[in-house]
């Protein structure tokens, strides 16, 4: 086999430039000594007696010419002819501005090393840093490698052996996979992100957040609870500037006026759960507050001028074991009077969650969803409770016991609030469509 790269290399390329040029250029590549190897003229033409540039040893300007000959036999023409190309290529390339530290010559002659010697001191003498040449010999070496057996075969048309397959895969093969896989897989990522781009247009149906608990807990053990979460657009929808959502024990809390109301049901989560959701408007000029009702946001999230409306409600029994609480905004309505947001709305919207302290310790993990996506998955070690007293106005009564257990936000160890941002993650749909068959009866 050494014989037979040493034969093709003689004259297999004859008259084709441009091969030979793309074959030394490859050959250089493969040396760790060189980086950002990149030939000068990729189709020909002019190139100030460089076919290659190069980095040498991470710093040093490199230029690299090939001088092969047709038929070279290693006679002392075809010596002489490529020393003579070899100073003539070096003496154009120290013309170029800026010059080459480094020069590397190509050549399908095979030299002694005496002479070799004399050209390296020549190019040294001329202010270069560095010289060197891959003769036939030289460039055969790195061609019947492992790391050049492709190039062999790319370029000079020599199978592999057997024994020399099995050097290359057990040489590249586990990077020849991850190759593949990581193709795929940017391939796979990008088809996903146009399927969710398209589907973000379509209308919102639904957002909820699941609060994963440490452990599971016994109804009895988890007893009164409150889990709420305030998103804010980043501009108003349809006069739409933050929505709130969420639920608590008691489902007699629904539409308890005072604490005699409340008393008629029993606080705990093992017994019955009530959930609302509200819309934050910006009145039209002609509104006042009493007409889209009365509860305030906090100072500190959102101005106080704009007030929450009640645009859902749903009770249900209570729950013996709990691993996670569940709380969502529904959207999803048998007639669409309005077009509402879509789910590219909540792009760069922020929101935080607003539980009572005794739950919010068992949160664990945070994730939320919108249609058919999962949005953000919130590990304990990015957010923190945030104790900061914060005088809470939901349009729920709770009672004086309750209450003892304080409000708490949860909120991003890196932030004042939770962020969704489109640009940054793609969403991952948490279950593929149904596609209709096309067999008919």
């Amino acid at each position: 086999m050494p014989y037979e790269t040493d034969e093709r290399l003689k004259g297999y390329l004859d008259t084709n430039q441009l091969h030979r040029e793309q074959l030394c250029l490859s050959v250089l590549a493969i040396d760790k000594r060189f980086s950002d190897v990149r030939p000068r003229h990729p189709r020909g033409g002019p190139d100030g007696a460089r076919d290659i540039d190069a980095v040498y040893q991470g710093e040093q300007r490199v230029f690299g010419a090939v001088g092969f000959v047709n038929q070279a036999n290693d006679s002392d023409e075809h010596k002489k002819k490529a020393s003579k190309k070899f100073r003539s290529d070096l003496t154009e390339a120290l013309q170029q501005d800026p010059a080459p530290a480094v020069f590397v010559f190509f050549t399908n002659v095979n030299l002694g090393v005496g002479e070799k010697d004399k050209l390296i001191k020549y190019a040294k003498g001329q202010t270069l840093a560095h010289a060197e040449i891959f003769d036939r010999e030289r460039i055969r070496i790195a061609l019947d490698s492992a790391d050049g057996l492709s190039l062999r075969f790319q370029y000079l048309q020599i199978p592999l052996s057997e024994a020399e397959q099995a050097s290359f895969f057990a040489r590249w093969g586990d990077d020849i996979q991850s190759m593949i896989s990581s193709g795929f897989g940017a391939i796979e990522k990008s088809l996903n992100r146009i399927h969710f781009l398209q589907e973000a247009m379509l209308p919102l149906t639904h957002l909820s957040a699941v609060l994963g608990l440490d452990k599971e807990y016994s109804g009895i053990e988890i007893g009164h609870f409150r889990a709420f979460a305030l998103f804010r657009y980043i501009t108003p929808i349809q006069n739409v500037l933050s929505i709130m959502f969420g639920s608590s024990d008691n489902s007699e809390r629904q539409d308890a006026r005072s604490a005699a109301d409340l008393s008629r049901g029993r606080s705990g989560i093992a017994y019955s759960i009530c959930a609302a959701q509200w819309d934050q408007r910006v009145p039209e000029p002609e509104d006042g507050p009493s007409s889209v009702g009365t509860l305030k946001e906090p100072q500190d999230e959102v101005t106080d001028e704009f007030y929450f409306q009640k645009v859902g409600s749903s009770s249900s029994v209570g729950r013996d074991r709990v691993k996670g609480i569940n709380i969502n905004y529904n959207k999803s309505t048998f007639l669409r009077i309005d077009s509402g947001p879509c789910l590219m709305d909540l792009n760069e919207s922020i929101f935080i969650f607003i539980l009572n302290k005794r739950l919010a310790e068992k949160v664990n993990f945070i994730r939320v969803f919108a249609n058919e996506y999962k949005l953000a998955d919130i590990t304990k070690d990015r957010f923190y409770i945030d104790e900061t007293p914060w005088d809470t106005k939901l349009p729920f009564i709770f009672s004086a016991d309750e209450l003892a257990d304080p409000w708490v936000r949860l909120r991003p160890k890196n932030a004042s609030a939770f962020r969704i941002d489109f640009s940054e993650q793609t969403p991952r749909r948490f279950y593929d469509a149904i596609e209709i068959s096309n067999e008919t009866i």
